[in-house]
């Protein structure tokens, strides 16, 4: 799964439309259900799982189609993330929505804030939750001005891999990756090799993750904490910009101008030594033999107080849902929140463990890919929670600004024409 372009345009513009009376108003075009008539309830159910982690998921709905005892049959319809949030505002907007869906931290704020959504604060009180078997900041995540709007389905963040066999090519210590985002500075453009066309390391030119990573580790800020102001302009997030600069443009330590997606496929054919990105790496990397390992994001320091952005995709309900499916809803969502679908999901995916009962399995901590994963889950929190400027910050600036900034162009005008730019849609 990765993480697409985020709600705007005349997407925000149709969510605008959207107001909480949709929620008795029933699901008339998406669900080929009866809506529990006879006993039986048919869900329809959106998310952006493309991938092998698909399959995955639809094995599970099949598995709780054919075992649950309250007569509930879930329809699963796949495509791109950015499909979703393209299809979503018109679909709830007009009644023909899912009865629930999956959505990326980063997409749902924009839903809360214009009603698209139903609060969720009821499903901790659901017959069979425990609520303290979540990790507190995975419940977090859902949470906009004190009210739950997503339940947890996967966390994740930024994790360093790097490629052993290209460590030991550059005669550097395979076991040894950076621990610092200094030491990554220092270290990427010696593992670079143009006669083999290896890359030591490759910033994407959409990569606002691993941006804000370094940025917080550097002390820097993207807005306020109230979100009213841009707090971009400052002398951490200039030394930050001018050192990814350096490495890329100056010391040429990988491409200018390539996407993350690009970026896994350098990574996945042997021919990058270390990037950054979420836990869906890990199936290509083992699909494609590479030798590798992973660990937690570089840190400001060492011995420091340690910083990570924790993400996640989340399960909501749209505003358009009737109310007389929600339960069979929450059905669905305390199951796949069991010990055993938590497990399975964290082992066939290589994601971290959100549930307590998981994370403590001896099979979860006796896998090295999790385990490890799951340690950077004791310091990562969630970035600017319920902040739905942030995808239009996203796209509108922060995007263009990497692209320039890769390419040369003079960091400190970069930063604050950027903080004027954000300044200005704030005021909006």
């Amino acid at each position: 799964m990765k993480l697409k372009k985020l709600v705007t345009g005349l997407a925000a513009l149709t969510l605008a439309a959207v107001s909480l009376s949709a929620c008795g108003g029933g699901n008339d075009g998406a669900s080929g259900g009866d809506g529990g008539k006879d006993g039986k309830t048919t869900l329809t159910f959106w998310n952006g799982f493309t991938a092998s982690d698909g399959e995955i998921l639809q094995d599970i709905v099949n598995r709780f189609n054919k075992e649950n005892d309250k007569g509930i049959t879930i329809e699963m319809d796949v495509m791109t993330w950015a499909n979703v949030n393209e299809k979503l505002p018109t679909a709830i907007a007009s009644k023909k929505a899912p009865d629930f869906v999956a959505l990326n931290y980063g997409d749902f704020a924009q839903y809360v804030a214009n009603g698209a959504v139903q609060p969720l604060d009821d499903f901790w009180d659901f017959d069979g939750v425990d609520k303290s078997n979540f990790v507190d900041t995975a419940v977090d995540l859902g949470i906009v001005d004190e009210k739950q709007y997503y339940i947890p389905m996967q966390v994740q963040g930024m994790y360093q891999y790097w490629n052993k066999d290209l460590f030991k090519e550059a005669g550097l210590d395979e076991n040894n990756p950076p621990q610092t985002w200094e030491e990554l500075a220092e270290m990427a453009p010696k593992l670079a090799n143009d006669s083999k066309n290896v890359s030591g390391f490759i910033f994407n030119k959409d990569g606002t993750a691993p941006l804000y990573n370094w940025i917080l580790a550097n002390g820097g800020k993207l807005v306020s904490d109230d979100y009213t102001k841009s707090e971009f302009d400052s002398p951490q997030n200039l030394e930050t910009l001018k050192t990814i600069q350096k490495m890329i443009h100056v010391d040429k330590a990988g491409p200018e101008s390539i996407s993350g997606a690009e970026m896994d496929n350098v990574m996945n054919a042997g021919q990058l030594a270390i990037e950054l990105n979420g836990p869906w790496l890990n199936n290509g990397l083992k699909a494609n033999e590479i030798n590798y390992g992973v660990t937690t994001i570089p840190q400001a320091s060492a011995d420091g107080e340690k910083t990570a952005i924790l993400d996640g995709v989340g399960y909501a309900i749209p505003a358009s849902t009737d109310a007389s499916k929600k339960d069979a809803v929450y059905e669905f969502l305390k199951y796949w929140n069991t010990t055993e679908i938590g497990k399975e999901w964290s082992l066939k995916n290589g994601f971290p463990a959100y549930l307590k009962s998981v994370e403590e399995d001896e099979e979860i901590k006796n896998d090295p890919i999790v385990s490890e994963l799951t340690k950077q889950m004791e310091f990562a929190e969630p970035f600017l929670p319920g902040f739905d400027k942030l995808p239009s910050i996203n796209n509108d600036i922060i995007n263009p600004l990497i692209e320039k900034l890769l390419a040369g162009e003079d960091a400190e005008k970069l930063m604050k024409d950027a903080d004027s730019e954000i300044n200005a849609l704030l005021a909006e």
